[in-house]
Parts: C-alpha cells; structure tokens; sequence
C-alpha cells in the first residue's frame, strides 16, 4: 500500500457516502447543492466545491457559491473544528478512495479545482489563531493538508496541458460582449479594451522596484504568489505621453518625506507634491493564474481571473475619505471603478472567456485586507447584506487625488528602476507575464510544506 493510502486509513472515518461510476451520490441532492462542474448537483467534484464555498456558519455565502476565492480568513475556524472538518475530511477521502480525478478530465476544470484546492491548503498553513489561548488546530491542519495534498497532485495538468489552457481575456474581447473603452456617456458600461496587451499599444505595464518583488506587491502578497498581478497605466495622450510621465516621476528632486504615520519599515512616504497625472488617466489591475504541473513545477498561465479598471475623471484634491455604503459610483473620488471577474459556468461553458462584468450593486465577501465576517461569536457572523458593492471597495483603498490614489507610486520613483519600455520583449504571447512570481512562490513557507507532503507520499 502506498504510505499516502495507509496514512489515510489510519487518520480517516469511514466514509459515509457511496460514490457511483458517473460520480454521483446515492443520497438526495444536498442542501448545499452546486451546479458548477457538472449538472448533476450530487456529483463529487460539485460536492467537493460546496464544502469549501459555501459555509453553514455563514448561511449568505450560499449566494454566492461562484465566489472567486473561498470565503477563508485569518481568524476562521471553519474547515478546523467539528463538524466542518469532519465533513471536508470525510468528502477529500471519498474523493481520493473512489479516484474521483478520473472523473472529469477536461484541463480547464482541472485547473480551477486546482486553484480554488490550492488557496485553501495555503489558508491552512498561514492560519493563525486569532487571541493567545485559541485553538491552534495542529492535528486538524495536517488532516486537511494531507489530503488537499494529495488531491492537487492527482489533478494537476501535464505541462502541455497546461499550455493549451485558453487566453480566456482575448476570448472574452472576441465574443463582442464589451464595451472596447471607456464611454463617458455610459458610466455603467464595463469594459475590456482589446490593445490592453498590446506590446506598442498605449497601455504601459508598470514593473515592480526590483527583483524579487511585484509592483502590486500587498494583492500579490495576500495570494501567497498563486496569483500574478499586473498593473497598467494609460494617460490619455497615449503611449509617448505615458512613458514621459513616468520619468518625471522617476526625476523628482525629492520623492519621499518623512512619513506622518511612522511604523516599521514605512518611515518615509512618497512626497504629496508629486508631478500629477491628467484627468482621463486610466489603471488596470490583472490577476492572472499561477498553476503547478504534475511534475510540481511552478507555470505562469494565460488565464485572467479578474480585471479592475479605474478611470480618472476628475484629479480631486480632497476625495470622500470613505464611500458612503449606499452610493455604488463614489462621485467624490473622482474615479470611475469596474470589475470583470471569472464565473466557473461561463468558462466552462465556453461563454466570453468566462469572464463576466460585476454589477453596480454587486457584493462579494471580501478576502483582500479585510476581517472576516466570522468575527466574534457565530450568532454575531456579519452576513453579505453588510457588505459595500465590490466596485465600491476600491475607492476605500484608492483614495487621494490622481497619483495619489495609486498605491504603487512608491515603485516608480528613485531609488528603483527608471520604467523601460518592455515592448523590447515581446517575442512572446505572454511578454506581459511576470516570472517573479515563481520565485518568489518558491520561497514561501505554504509551498515548501506542500513539497514536503509530496516528498512524503510520492508514488514508489
């Protein structure tokens, strides 16, 4: 018997589903029924996804089992106490004793269920208890990470596989389901503009201080590096325009001052009297998806999962300091904010690209630099209803006037690289890709220990 298999018989309970050839339950459909690889709701792969997105303790995530990362945060226990982790070991075992990877062999699904597996395993890892005295869950964790283990390294693509994965934001621009650019006289529209990686178009990609860190290193930091993200910068004038206002930010006498708000390593700020950028400046923001291949090799993929533009009508010197919950535009920002993001259903159904644009009004539970809503006592777990609409959550980040509004400022002035035009690199599709993020991935605690479990159970 494989160590991996006999480790298993010994940590789990009998399993308490019977799984069939098409992998379909026995049982009726589950309360927490998903459509999302599969029509049938009781198929394990859908099963599989329900455990891990939508929570009993927190009942509004079952409105948004498509979420584009499991509902996880720091202080969550979910997945780690009884019976939430009794349930997720119990349907990883019956996926792993029924081979339930054979089950659905097209590439592109392997991949999301690997992405979504993946972020839980490294929640798992980078969990921490909340107060000294809490649980530190250290049997529960590697019962769960054991098992998530091994199931990413059974679903995980060869490397031509992974290669033929779509560039799903091309698709998208191609379906003409759109907009191509910004319409002032539509403000509601989202949209993708075809040219956004064109290597001589007028979107410039901004570069990271240096090796090894990314440019939106705080986005790239709360994935744990299983996302690239790439920011862009577009000035109306165009290209020629846009390079000139990088280097007058690379120019300024004096860059950086004292900060007004000393903590470790944040001693100086970047000078508020930076040159400004001109109303009608717009910013990208590109997630992109990291996979592993079977050989455990870290691979950058062509695959968006969400882009976020920002669209600066107006230079406001003194932007609302925080959005008012009911107002999905913030006019007093000065900004016009959009989201398109994946949508399993679509992707696999070949739709766009899968990607789809958020509503105005549209709200998600945040993952990035926000407390959970499991905070505190179960009967107190804030609910979707309190949550601001996604595209508001970006001015709560981005506020200041112009430049100022944009976090990575700091990355484009001295003492880092002068910006270069990396048009010079484009020999191939994917020029824009940042190999950063493999080895930076590389040298993260979560990635050596799931190494390490692959080490443990590798096939003899």
């Amino acid at each position: 018997m494989r160590p991996f298999l006999a480790l298993i018989c010994l940590l789990s309970l009998s399993v308490t589903t019977c799984e069939t050839s098409t992998g379909t339950a026995r049982s009726t459909v589950p309360e927490k029924a998903v459509t999302i690889y599969d029509p049938n709701p009781t198929h394990i792969w859908n099963r599989l996804h329900a455990t891990f997105f939508i929570r009993d303790d927190v009942p509004s995530t079952s409105l948004v089992p498509d979420a584009l990362d499991p509902p996880l945060w720091y202080n969550t226990s979910y997945l780690l106490a009884n019976p939430s982790h009794r349930r997720a070991t119990h349907i990883l075992d019956e996926f792993l004793s029924s081979h339930a990877e054979n089950l659905i062999r097209d590439p592109v699904k392997r991949a999301l269920l690997q992405r979504d597996l993946w972020a839980v395993f490294d929640w798992s890892a980078e969990r921490e208890p909340e107060r000294v005295g809490n649980p530190a869950y250290a049997n529960e964790k590697k019962e769960l990470q054991t098992r998530l283990a091994e199931v990413l390294r059974r679903i995980a693509l060869t490397p031509d596989e992974i290669r033929s994965l779509p560039d799903n934001y091309a698709e998208a621009v191609a379906s003409g389901q759109f907009a191509k650019e910004y319409d002032p006289d539509h403000r509601d529209r989202a949209f993708l503009p075809p040219d956004l990686f064109d290597p001589h178009g007028p979107w410039i990609e901004l570069e990271g201080p240096g090796d090894p860190e990314p440019v939106a290193e705080q986005h790239f930091s709360q994935f744990s590096g299983r996302s690239s993200f790439l920011v862009f910068l577009r000035l109306p004038q165009g290209r020629k325009a846009t390079f000139a206002y990088l280097e007058t930010l690379w120019n300024v006498p004096k860059p950086a001052i004292p900060s007004p708000n000393v903590a470790p390593g944040q001693e100086v700020a970047p000078n508020p009297a930076l040159p400004q950028f001109p109303p009608g400046t717009q910013v990208a923001l590109v997630r992109q998806m990291t996979l592993f291949d079977n050989q455990g090799k870290l691979v950058l993929t062509p695959m968006t999962q969400s882009v976020q533009f920002r669209v600066y009508r107006a230079i406001v010197e003194q932007p609302q300091s925080v959005p008012d919950s009911s107002d999905t535009e913030s006019p007093n920002s000065g900004q016009d904010f959009y989201e398109v993001a994946l949508s399993r259903p679509k992707l696999f159904a070949g739709e766009a690209g899968g990607l789809r644009a958020t509503g105005r009004n549209e709200k998600q539970f945040f993952v990035f630099g926000f407390a959970g809503p499991d905070h505190g006592r179960p009967e107190n777990y804030a609910s979707l209803d309190s949550f601001a609409p996604v595209v508001q959550s970006c001015a709560m980040c981005h506020q200041g006037a112009g430049v100022h509004s944009l976090n990575t400022r700091s990355r484009l002035l001295k003492p880092h690289q002068l910006q270069r035009d990396r048009s010079i690199d484009a020999n191939t599709p994917g020029w824009w890709q940042d190999s950063r993020t493999i080895s930076w991935k590389q040298g993260r605690d979560d990635w050596v220990l799931l190494n390490g479990y692959w080490k443990t159970t590798a096939p003899k």
